[in-house]
């Protein structure tokens, strides 16, 4: 065992996104593998919507949550 911390995915978490111009999407785990993206784009990481209105909801692979890439907020 190499000591690593497995992440645990949960519903209801929220993932920062970055996005290739400097500015943050936002998602929110669902259930059956599915994560809603918020409608606003946040200029930093802190910068998260207060209101839960989705622009779309899509599949996405544990993998792609796990890797470090999207911050768990």
């Amino acid at each position: 065992m190499t000591g690593k911390k497995r992440k645990r995915i949960k519903i209801g978490d929220v993932y920062a996104i970055p996005l290739p111009n400097g500015k943050y999407a936002f998602g929110r785990i669902f259930k059956d593998a599915g994560i809603g993206i918020y409608k606003y784009i946040g200029e930093s990481i802190e910068d998260i919507s207060k209101e839960e209105e989705y622009q779309f909801i899509v599949g996405v692979y544990q993998y792609v949550l796990k890797s470090g890439d999207w911050t768990l907020l």
